[in-house]
């Protein structure tokens, strides 16, 4: 193959190529310093320090990147090098996804046999307008609201120092249903619950519908007080909220327990009870 025809010969590409006999396709005229395989060596280094400091960048990205560096190679010949890299076949480290197998999503037939356990979120229009978050308890077989109650953040102690409180005067289920958030996950609440004999059914992920009576019972919360009014401070929020489970138990007829109250209900199943407290 020729390299290169100086001036000094006299001689053009076309009588060079038929005195040699070589096509004049293969002529071709070296520019720079470096082989064109050099060249494609030099860029895929250029192209691996990119991609390593810039782990979330495509191809594209990384072009534009190059051609602001000063580099004006044509885009066809670094994506050719980009793909001989297999740099299109980087992809993010994903986390791992939590598997829970399905569980049965049928109402318990006793009382207190299953717990329903999930948060919800408000905010107090107080000085510091507080975030703040409520936990729910509820039988999901009576539908009695156990417990509900708000703090400004709700960690793995203060949930357990709540079921605590439950388990004093309601006695110990046979399992709570509760969703994969980080308070129902934690080695605490699992030692917690292996301490007092009692089952975590997790829902599988993004289907909040497994737990669809506890989320009824947010629902209903929150239609019937916390969108009525502001709340000017978290004592406030609190001193509502125990007034409205007081209606929600005692008053207020339930359509899924043949429009009784769950205190009703309770009372007239006596019999049905999984545990109480001694």
């Amino acid at each position: 193959m020729i390299n290169r025809i100086t001036a000094d010969q006299q001689a053009s590409v076309r009588r060079s190529s038929a005195v040699l006999g070589f096509r004049r396709r293969t002529y071709y005229q070296r520019k720079g310093g470096h082989r064109p395989e050099e060249l494609d060596d030099a860029i895929a280094d250029l192209l691996h320090q990119a991609t390593r400091r810039f782990i979330a960048w495509g191809f594209w990205m990384v072009f534009h990147f190059l051609r602001r560096q000063g580099h004006a190679w044509n885009h066809k010949r670094i994506y050719r090098i980009w793909k001989r890299e297999e740099l299109h076949l980087r992809l993010p480290p994903k986390r791992a996804k939590i598997r829970r197998e399905y569980q049965d999503l049928l109402a318990p037939e006793r009382i207190n046999e299953g717990w329903g356990v999930d948060f919800l979120s408000d905010w107090v229009v107080g000085p510091g307008q507080e975030k703040v978050r409520i936990i729910n308890i509820m039988d999901v077989c009576s539908r009695k609201a156990l417990w509900t109650e708000a703090f400004s953040s709700i960690s793995a102690k203060i949930l357990t120092d709540v079921l605590d409180q439950v388990l004093a005067w309601r006695g110990c289920p046979a399992y709570i249903r509760c969703d994969n958030g980080p308070e129902f996950i934690s080695q605490r609440l699992e030692e917690w619950a292996k301490q007092h004999h009692i089952e975590l059914r997790f829902i599988q992920p993004g289907k909040p519908t497994q737990n669809g009576l506890i989320e009824r019972l947010n629902g209903t919360l929150r239609t019937e007080c916390l969108n009525l009014e502001w709340f000017k401070s978290m004592e406030q929020l609190n001193e509502q909220i125990q007034e409205w489970s007081v209606v929600y138990n005692t008053i207020r007829p339930h359509s899924s327990i043949d429009f009784k109250t769950p205190d009703e209900m309770e009372q007239l199943n006596q019999n049905l009870y999984f545990k109480a407290v001694a």
